[in-house]
């Protein structure tokens, strides 16, 4: 065999060789396809969770919020809890209720006068969203939203602080009370948090109804002469919390 022909030979066997190899192994554009649709949907998936995270409506300042329960559920065992110090006072609401809440940025009940309530605390003590010429953070909760579970401590460390600045009224509601739901009973649970804050308890919902509460948490800002200057859903960070309260002052 001459030279050249030996060199053709070893060619031929090395191209065979290597196209022997590529044939076992896999393709690396069809792998790259079978992971596509893969990595789409994970994108999905973490798309969805962030959904789940944001305000339950477009528009909110706050962190994440819980949307309202069944209606057959929302009221279960309320009306019957009492506290240590005496038996619950249902509350009562006077004044026209507000448009229900949709949108912060073009809220039609921002300068509405703000529906009046008395009533009481889990141990019987008197609270109320009065007329009394003082402006008004009403702070809705509910006792199985884990955003109302986040926003209490976070609440309380700053009311614990002196955060409150002199002469506003800070009240929370405590509504949508259901004996099935987590984390019941709703007394209980505040009173393991150190809550402070003043509370009136919703018996019946009719507070919330009266404020047009969409989800919890829910934030009410009463101006000094009684109407409506803002409504927000969803967790607050204290620096945004500060910002309403000043924009209810002018300071």
């Amino acid at each position: 065999m001459t030279p050249t022909r030996m060199t053709d030979t070893r060619r031929a066997r090395r191209a065979a060789r290597r196209a022997a190899a590529r044939a076992e192994r896999p393709s690396k554009p069809g792998i790259a396809r079978l992971a596509l649709p893969a990595l789409i949907g994970t994108v999905v998936v973490v798309a969805a969770v962030a959904a789940l995270m944001l305000p339950g409506l477009g528009g909110s300042t706050g962190g994440g919020s819980s949307s309202l329960p069944p209606a057959s559920s929302a009221a279960a065992g309320a009306s019957g809890a009492s506290g240590p110090g005496g038996a619950i006072v249902a509350p009562v609401v006077t004044g026209n209720p507000l448009p229900d809440f949709q949108n912060p940025t073009a809220d039609p009940a921002v300068g509405l006068p703000a529906p009046l309530v008395s009533g009481s605390g889990f141990d019987g003590k008197p609270a109320a969203i009065a007329a009394d010429g003082k402006p008004k953070v009403v702070l809705f909760l509910a006792h199985w939203c884990p955003h109302c579970q986040a926003t209490v401590p976070l609440i309380q460390a700053w009311v614990d602080a002196g955060g409150v600045p002199s002469g506003i009224d800070l009240v929370s509601v405590v509504t949508s009370t259901s004996s099935a739901a987590p984390n019941y009973p709703p007394d209980a649970w505040l009173a393991r948090e150190g809550w402070t804050v003043p509370v009136i308890v919703d018996t019946d919902d009719a507070v919330a109804r009266a404020y047009g509460l969409p989800a919890f948490p829910y934030w009410t800002f009463i101006a000094a002469d009684g109407t409506i200057r803002a409504r927000l859903v969803g967790e607050l960070k204290i620096a945004d919390l500060e910002a309403s309260i000043r924009g209810l002052t002018g300071s």
